[in-house]
């Protein structure tokens, strides 16, 4: 092959993304969606979700992102995050127009990540990259040999499995919710955690069940949950959560969460699902799930889809959607390379 087809466009323009910048984001906005029908499987593209997403960051987290355009064209995308205190930079977005791609303008956003890593003070970029299951559909290989050529390794974080479940075909309701059990009380609620358990959810999702090193952690980083809503807000999504009460204690022993953004009605995410560890072994997962999903069908009736990922290692929680109807799908594996190494 010639290597000059691997070469980037000389001409290749960086520029800063942002909501202010109506024509680029909307640029940005059908960039994402071609790529996204060329690319693994997952919700359609929600516009209201991805412009929220310029201007409110997860919590303790800042977001660089880029466009690049070649010919007065926007032929590729970046999205650089930086958790606060890490010395690594996630590459969260990194993706180029199909009708321009093996031309090095994604060597060249790599590039650019790393400059921008640099500059704040990181040391290494992280990102992850989507692989087949035997059981899956075949997956473009081309991201992992992406990211092999431009230097980067699979880093020891367990892979991510993927799964789907498909309401049009698996009902998970249909023996019903299960009892709660004796001791134990439900609660639920939408967006917008209630008062009494914000800095409770914050801790039994910062420490996935296990108590943090101080419980008092300036009211556990300044109430992680309600910082997380505020993104989820901005973002147009909203979100249905159970909790379980014990009752003797008052203590919320834990919760779950699927949400969802304003775009795809058919389309949900169940994403934390975490029992304190004083309180495991009674089941207690199955029941805030399948409870949720009640509460889910009956403010949103149209969702048929939902997705879920955890890491591979993580047997107990992939049993219990295995046993819900989830089905695997593939696998989100890990890499890091290097922001120290020259471009």
């Amino acid at each position: 092959m010639n290597d000059a087809a691997h070469e980037p466009p000389y001409d290749l323009e960086f520029v800063p993304l942002s909501a202010a910048d109506d024509e680029t984001a909307g640029q940005w906005l059908d960039l994402v969606a071609v790529t996204a029908a060329t690319g693994p499987r997952s919700a359609p593209p929600c516009n209201v979700d991805l412009i929220g997403s310029l201007r409110f960051a997860p919590p303790a987290t800042l977001l660089d992102d880029w466009v690049v355009r070649s010919g007065g064209r926007l032929v590729g995308a970046l999205r650089l995050a930086l958790p606060e205190g890490a010395p690594s930079a996630r590459v969260d977005q990194l993706i180029v127009h199909p009708g321009v791609r093996r031309r090095g303008i994604g060597r060249a956003l790599y590039g650019h990540a790393v400059r921008l890593a640099r500059k704040h003070g990181r040391t290494a970029l992280t990102g992850m990259v989507v692989e087949s299951l035997p059981s899956g559909p075949r997956r473009d290989p081309g991201a992992a040999a992406f990211a092999d050529a431009v230097g980067a390794r699979r880093s020891g974080i367990p892979a991510g499995l993927h799964q789907w479940l498909d309401l049009g075909r698996t009902d998970p309701l249909a023996a019903g919710v299960p009892a709660v059990p004796a001791g134990y009380a439900l609660v639920s609620w939408g967006t917008r955690t209630p008062d009494e358990y914000a800095v409770q959810v914050s801790r039994l999702e910062l420490s996935l069940g296990d108590e943090p090193a101080a419980e008092d952690e300036a009211d556990v980083r300044t109430s992680y949950a309600r910082q997380f809503e505020t993104m989820r807000i901005g973002r147009g999504r909203r979100a249905h959560h159970t909790g379980v009460v014990h009752e003797a204690s008052g203590v919320l022993a834990g919760y779950t969460s699927v949400s969802k953004t304003t775009g795809n009605p058919a389309y949900a995410l169940q994403g934390m699902t975490v029992v304190h560890r004083d309180h495991r072994g009674h089941r207690l997962g199955m029941l805030l799930k399948l409870a949720n999903l009640a509460q889910v069908l009956r403010h949103e009736p149209e969702v048929r889809f939902l997705e879920t990922a955890n890491a591979e290692d993580n047997h107990p929680m992939i049993a219990l959607n295995e046993a819900m109807g989830f089905e695997p799908y593939d696998r989100w594996v890990f890499w890091a390379g290097d922001a120290g190494a020259e471009d």
